[in-house]
């Protein structure tokens, strides 16, 4: 059996081989020349020859060789370890959220990617997805999801026994119907009208505002998942790692570039933790209304059974983890490339501060950042801005029913104060984060003018006049609703806003006369 050659063997071989070259004077140089072709030749044959025995080594060779880095897992390259870390550590799990809600296909990284089954999965999964989420939407509307009617679901809670009525009985206000005589399909008719009524002084069982309240939000969500099977699944644009690639090259910190980069894995890490949260915690907000209301009782579950309401329900609760993650996918990839593009300008910043690059480079950073902001700004943006709408107005109405609550149970009241906070919580997450974007391209305007007045390394007042030119005609603001969210507007929109609510307090306008502020 030939043993394998180690680097000593090849150690020797090339020190005969230097011998070889040295010249000698009992021979002719020609017979030098012959020698080196055939030491080359043999040498050939021998690495042809372990080649060979390497190819087959899965099947006849008991030795098998590892190429690894040194420090068993440590590169010596640091970016490029780093890097792969974060793709590990924060690009994965943001894979895994957009493969669960069918905006990427099973099976990509797979070698087998092509194989039958993963294309039969590719297909089946998303309808499934649409057909979830399209029972979701018809489940709020026939539980009126959420109490949401400011007149209705305000007022202290009467509980009453129902008892079977005559269908022939009249009623002044509206018609009694026995609820013991009637099918599950006319007990959800009745849900959806205002026929039906306990009494002649309560109102109708049904939702109000339907249109509103539930229609209208159900479908900006629904175009923003369309919208994103087409932008991530369809086209296939990942944009975040390009540009994660492109910020961890280019980090420059206050110690050293690991120490950046690694802080900047450890903000990726803490977001998608925390929207993680945020979906955990609106599926806890749906027990707590279910149990504030004891398990609403409207006709058409009374009719069909406690089981088949749990089994429904039960299916609810997968279809609004699938509704949040939807939502969560797209606020996670709009804060996310906002975080990237301020690491970005932040270092961008800070080399001008510290002139440590030239005028040159820095104008190319900014070209990029600038195409990043216009990548943010497209459908990416436009998908944050119909989900905010979403959260704005479930944010507002919770607000409202909050103030105009008279219902004494302390349940109800825990769960009123929690409902606008766990929306106003994710609505504020794309606004704050766009503010960030834009206040620091801000700020990039202020150093330009600084390194006008005092100079810029040997750069001449052209080069600076056009640099600020430059910056001034480069536009990287974060828009929503193709409106650049401007600090200034938010913190204005906040005083306003609690201003209005304290007016309208001080008057007792809003809130019981014997509020205590």
């Amino acid at each position: 059996m030939m043993k394998p050659m180690g680097y000593a063997n090849l150690q020797e071989e090339l020190i005969e081989e230097d011998d070889l070259r040295k010249p000698r004077g009992d021979k002719p140089p020609n017979s030098y020349i012959v020698m080196c072709d055939n030491s080359l030749v043999q040498r050939d044959n021998e690495l042809q020859h372990a080649s060979d025995m390497s190819g087959d080594s899965n099947n006849s060779s008991p030795i098998r060789v590892d190429i690894a880095d040194l420090d068993g897992e440590e590169s010596l390259n640091l970016t490029t370890t780093t890097l792969r870390r974060c793709k590990k550590q924060v690009l994965r799990p943001y894979w895994r959220l957009l493969m669960f809600i069918g905006w990427r296909g099973f099976g990509r990284e797979s070698v087998n990617s092509g194989r039958m089954r993963w294309t039969i999965l590719n297909i089946v999964y998303p309808v499934f997805i649409v057909c979830l989420l399209l029972y979701t939407y018809i489940y709020e509307i026939v539980a009126c999801q959420w109490k949401l009617d400011l007149h209705k679901d305000t007022q202290v809670i009467t509980t009453t026994t129902p008892t079977p009525v005559s269908t022939e009985s009249n009623v002044t206000d509206g018609v009694s119907i026995d609820e013991y005589q009637v099918t599950p399909s006319y007990a959800l008719l009745q849900n959806l009208t205002t026929m039906r009524k306990i009494g002649p002084s309560e109102p109708p069982e049904a939702c109000q505002h339907i249109i509103t309240t539930y229609v209208i939000p159900n479908v900006l969500h629904f175009l923003a998942y369309i919208m994103g099977i087409v932008h991530f699944r369809i086209q296939e644009n990942e944009q975040l790692y390009a540009i994660m690639e492109k910020v961890f090259l280019q980090a420059t910190p206050s110690y050293s570039r690991s120490a950046s980069q690694q802080k900047m894995i450890k903000k990726l890490r803490i977001l998608m933790a925390v929207g993680a949260i945020w979906v955990a915690v609106t599926l806890v907000m749906q027990g707590l209304y279910e149990y504030a209301f004891n398990f609403p009782q409207l006709l058409f579950f009374r009719k069909v059974g406690t089981t088949v309401h749990w089994v429904l329900f039960s299916i609810e609760l997968l279809g609004i983890l699938v509704l949040n993650s939807v939502t969560l996918a797209v606020i996670a990839n709009y804060v996310t490339h906002c975080e990237m593009v301020l690491f970005y300008l932040k270092g961008l910043a800070l080399r001008l501060q510290e002139k440590s690059t030239e005028l040159k480079a820095a104008m190319k950073d900014i070209l990029f950042i600038k195409q990043n902001v216009s990548l943010l700004n497209g459908p990416v943006a436009r998908m944050t801005a119909l989900i905010s709408v979403i959260f704005a107005e479930l944010t507002i109405i919770g607000i409202v029913i909050l103030i105009l609550n008279k219902n004494d149970s302390v349940k109800v009241w825990i769960y009123r104060s929690f409902f606008p906070l766990v929306w106003l919580f994710i609505l504020c997450a794309p606004l704050y984060q766009a503010a960030r974007v834009n206040s620091v391209s801000n700020r990039m305007k202020k150093i330009a003018l600084e390194m006008r007045v005092f100079g810029y390394k040997n750069s001449s007042q052209l080069e600076l006049d056009s640099f600020i030119l430059f910056i001034s005609q480069a536009r990287m603001k974060a828009k929503l609703f193709h409106v650049p969210i401007l600090p200034q507007y938010l913190i204005a929109i906040l005083v306003l806003g609690a201003f209005i609510l304290l007016i309208l307090f001080q008057t007792s306008v809003i809130g019981p006369v014997n509020y205590w502020f």
